[in-house]
């Protein structure tokens, strides 16, 4: 069986990029702690900024969204405003050396913040004490930790030997997309016993929720079908965002290799 044409949800739709990166200045926030570093205000990474740049502002979105939190767009609006009056220097930080730079390229008065927290379930329950309590702590007798470390161990290192649009390429490829949420479902993930879920309860109350309100963030830019929002955001988040992007019946899902694949370069 097919949809009948006449009920189809076809047209025009808003344009939408997920744009995973790395975090160009890491702040020891996430599991993985980076070994080595990009000076990414250093001249030869600069001329690939500026070729990245290129290829973004093709695209030409009519809304850049930055991975910072919604309820301060204020801050965010101040430092913006400076940066375009020249009162404010940027440094490092992705959202300055993409989102800034490529707003004040494309003439936008505005970046936004789509960033959110989550709203976890309370009381949370330690998955791996409850797995020990319950018999089941077979769950984190595996190697699955350990693999990928050494898989993000390799990528750490890969950051500083290719391009800066090569490795974007690669880490917002769908395999790599994969096997990099693969990692949130392992281990104590599993802990359950048909009445009580610890793991799948902490994941979807901690990370499904907060990349769900993202998304919801992101969909009130695409406002109309004349819309190309672009988010610039850590690619650990994208599995989830994509996934619901590609449901969305008001977006479409235009892919990174489309936008990152073309584009001459030129001096930023």
């Amino acid at each position: 069986m097919k949809i009948p044409a006449e009920l189809r949800f076809s047209g025009s739709r808003a344009q939408l990029v997920l744009l995973g990166v790395f975090h160009f200045k890491d702040s020891g926030l996430d599991g993985y702690k980076p070994k080595h570093d990009i000076d990414i205000l250093s001249a030869e990474r600069q001329t690939e900024v500026g070729e990245l740049l290129d290829r973004l502002a093709a695209f030409a979105p009519t809304r850049i969204a930055v991975e910072w939190k919604r309820a301060d767009q204020a801050r965010l609006d101040e430092r913006y405003s400076k940066y375009l009056a020249g009162e404010f220097e940027i440094g490092s930080n992705e959202i300055y050396q993409l989102g800034f730079r490529l707003g004040k390229r494309l003439g936008h008065e505005k970046l936004y913040a789509v960033d959110a927290e989550s709203r976890r379930y309370e009381p949370w329950v330690d998955s791996k004490k409850w797995a020990k309590a319950h018999d089941q702590k077979w769950v984190y007798d595996h190697d699955w930790h350990k693999r990928f470390e050494k898989l993000y161990e390799w990528e750490d290192r890969q950051k500083t030997l290719v391009p800066l649009a090569d490795y974007l390429l690669f880490i917002n490829s769908p395999e790599r997309l994969a096997i990099g949420h693969g990692q949130y479902l392992v281990g104590g993930f599993k802990a359950s016993d048909g009445a009580e879920y610890p793991g799948a309860d902490h994941l979807s109350g901690w990370w499904y929720n907060r990349n769900l309100r993202i998304f919801a963030n992101v969909l009130q830019l695409a406002r109309s079908a004349d819309d190309r929002v672009l988010l610039i955001i850590g690619a650990g988040h994208v599995p989830i965002l994509r996934h619901a992007a590609q449901s969305a019946p008001d977006v479409e899902l235009v892919e990174v290799a489309e936008v990152l694949g073309a584009g001459a370069s030129r001096d930023d």
